[in-house]
């Protein structure tokens, strides 16, 4: 599933309780690629770990969209916010 949002959590997170016992009883040995919430950039919801799965980010920085926080223009605290909204979204992938 590509980029699920799930505004109640409980949705995505019983669908991958459902899915992945389905898919290994079919084939236990492929890895599974599973997203996070929010178009796979949250993964705040996670508690438990499937095995022989990866768990993969999106990770779409907030400059050169249209919003608040500007055009990216190479400035340090900008790199240093980069760096922490990647770290926030990879830390449970990692």
């Amino acid at each position: 599933m590509n980029e699920p949002a799930d505004e109640q959590w409980t949705r995505l997170l019983s669908f991958y309780d459902r899915i992945v016992p389905a898919v290994r009883a079919v084939d236990p040995d492929h890895i599974l690629f599973l997203e996070g919430n929010t178009f796979s950039m949250d993964f705040s919801g996670f508690t438990d770990v499937f095995p022989n799965s990866v768990y993969a980010i999106h990770d779409y920085c907030g400059f050169g969209f249209p919003n608040r926080i500007g055009r990216y223009q190479g400035l340090k605290e900008q790199d240093e916010y980069i760096r922490k909204m990647y770290d926030r979204k990879a830390a449970f992938m990692k």
